[in-house]
C-alpha cells in the first residue's frame, strides 16, 4: 500500500483516538464486477419460476419482470418483485434469491462504506483496536482508519465509525458476515452503543468462493486480489500474527510494530474498495 497517511487526534464524549486518512487511486477491477445478469431479468426471482419455466417464458416474449407482470399466473408475483427493486427493498430481494453482489448496483458508490476491522484475538471479548473504512469522497475512495493506541481508547474509535457510517445504506466487507459483523455488534453493546445498521451487506468472500474457488488455492482476499487486480503484496503481515504486533505497540510504544499492521488493513480496503 503507497502513500503516507494524514495523522489526526480526535475526540469524542467516549475519549481520543487517532484517525489516519488517505487517498487511493481508482485501481482495476476484475470480471466480477461486469458478470452479474441484470435484475429486472431474473423472473426466477419468481416463486415458481424454475430454469425450465423461465426459458419456456422467454420463447413466449417474458423476458423481464415488467413483462411478467403480464403474465396470469406470475404477474402478481412479478409486480411485486418489481416494487421491491424499484424501493431498493434489499431485504425483500434477498428473500426472493437475490445474492448480496446482485443488488450492489442498485446503490451509488457515495452510499457505500467498504469495512475492515482488525482486533486482539477471535474472542469477541477481546477489543477492536483498528477499524479501517473505505468510502467514495468527492469523486475518488478515501481511506479512513480509526486506531486505538490503547485499549483505553476502544470506545471513543467504535463511537466515531459509528459516527462515520451514519447515513451509509451499503456495507462492503470480507468474511465480514461472519466475523467483522458480529464482532463489532458485541463490542458496540459493551460501550451501550445503538447498533449500526445497512440495508445491504455485501460479503465479496462469499462471491469470491462460489465464482473463483476452483481457480486459487485458496480464497484469502490476498490471494484473490493477486489473481484478479494484480494487487501483489510484499512482505505482508500475516492475521495470526496482528494480535502479538499491537501487543508489543501498546506495551513498548513501538511504532514499527505496528506500522505493517496499518498497511495490512489499508491494502485489504484498496483491494475491497
Amino acid at each position: 500500500m503507497t502513500g503516507t497517511p494524514v495523522r489526526q487526534e480526535f475526540q469524542n464524549e467516549l475519549g481520543r483516538a487517532l484517525r489516519l486518512i488517505r487517498v487511493i487511486p481508482e485501481g482495476p477491477r476484475g470480471r466480477h464486477a461486469l458478470e452479474a445478469e441484470p435484475l429486472e431479468r431474473r423472473l426466477d426471482l419468481v416463486r415458481g419460476v424454475g430454469p425450465r419455466t423461465r426459458e419456456r417464458l422467454a420463447q413466449s416474449g417474458y423476458r423481464t419482470l415488467l413483462d411478467l407482470a403480464r403474465h396470469p399466473r406470475f404477474g402478481r408475483a412479478a409486480t411485486r418483485i418489481s416494487a421491491a427493486l424499484a424501493k431498493r427493498d434489499a431485504r425483500a430481494l434477498l428473500a426472493a434469491g437475490a445474492r448480496d453482489i446482485e443488488l450492489l448496483p442498485l446503490f451509488g458508490r457515495d452510499e457505500v462504506a467498504v469495512v475492515d476491522i482488525e482486533t486482539t484475538g477471535l474472542a469477541q471479548t477481546l477489543p477492536v483496536f483498528l477499524v479501517g473504512v473505505a468510502l467514495w469522497s468527492a469523486g475518488r475512495w478515501e481511506i479512513r482508519q480509526y486506531f486505538a493506541r490503547g485499549f483505553e481508547e476502544e470506545a471513543a474509535v467504535l463511537k466515531q465509525v459509528s459516527l462515520e457510517l451514519e447515513g451509509r445504506a451499503v456495507c462492503v466487507s470480507y468474511n465480514g458476515k461472519a466475523f467483522d459483523e458480529p464482532f463489532v455488534r458485541a463490542r458496540f453493546r459493551l460501550y451501550g452503543l445503538p447498533p449500526v445498521t445497512f440495508a445491504l451487506h455485501v460479503d465479496l468472500l462469499h462471491t469470491c468462493r462460489r465464482r473463483y474457488g476452483a481457480h486459487f488455492p485458496d480464497c484469502r482476499l490476498t490471494t484473490v486480489a493477486g489473481g484478479l487486480l494484480g494487487l501483489v503484496r510484499e512482505g505482508d503481515v500475516p492475521g495470526d500474527q496482528v494480535p502479538d504486533l499491537y501487543y508489543r505497540y501498546v506495551r513498548d510504544g513501538d511504532e514499527a510494530a505496528i506500522a505493517p499492521v496499518i498497511e495490512h488493513n489499508a491494502a485489504d480496503l484498496k483491494a475491497l474498495a
